[in-house]
């Protein structure tokens, strides 16, 4: 089964967690398909209704420039706090020197929910901070606004 929006491509149901619907589809950003996820309760409303549809069009349609953004905020926030990433201040110096677009980190995806933020998850990156889920940051609407630690996050059991 599958959800048609316009201006977007088709969105397939995916399997979930108890409790959360989800559908998912995939984009192109820097030549690769990036996955991009919108999550529901059970209790709201069915995909699209509810849901801020001109806000996703337009990160989709400007993907790149989301990954770059998140890559930027994250490496202003390791070099703020590399204790949150699980590094020493030794180690500070080699991600200094390195720009945004250089972190060790790939596989990017994009979960929507109902409101004004989302989040752009690395799925995989050689910092202690992305084992095993990789790492987040949330974004309120176009602005990065915090990075999310999943290195103690339980694993979920899915539904059809």
């Amino acid at each position: 089964m599958s959800v048609t929006v316009p201006g977007l491509p088709e969105f397939e149901v995916l399997e979930a967690p108890s409790g959360i619907r989800c559908w998912g589809m995939e984009a192109p950003a820097d030549g690769r398909p990036v996955r991009i996820y919108v999550v529901r309760e059970r209790d709201e409303p069915d995909f699209p209704d509810g849901l801020d549809i001109a806000l996703i069009r337009s990160v989709v349609e400007d993907l790149e420039r989301y990954v770059h953004l998140a890559l930027g905020y994250l490496r202003a926030s390791l070099l703020t706090d590399p204790g949150f990433f699980g590094l020493s201040d030794d180690d500070v110096a080699a991600y200094e020197a390195l720009d945004a677009h250089e972190l060790p980190l790939s596989e990017p995806d994009l979960t929507f929910r109902t409101g004004d933020e989302w989040d752009l998850r690395f799925a995989e990156g050689s910092m202690p901070i992305c084992d095993p889920y990789g790492i987040i940051v949330t974004f309120d609407r176009d602005r990065p606004v915090r990075v999310e630690d999943l290195s103690g996050a339980d694993d979920v059991d899915y539904e059809s």
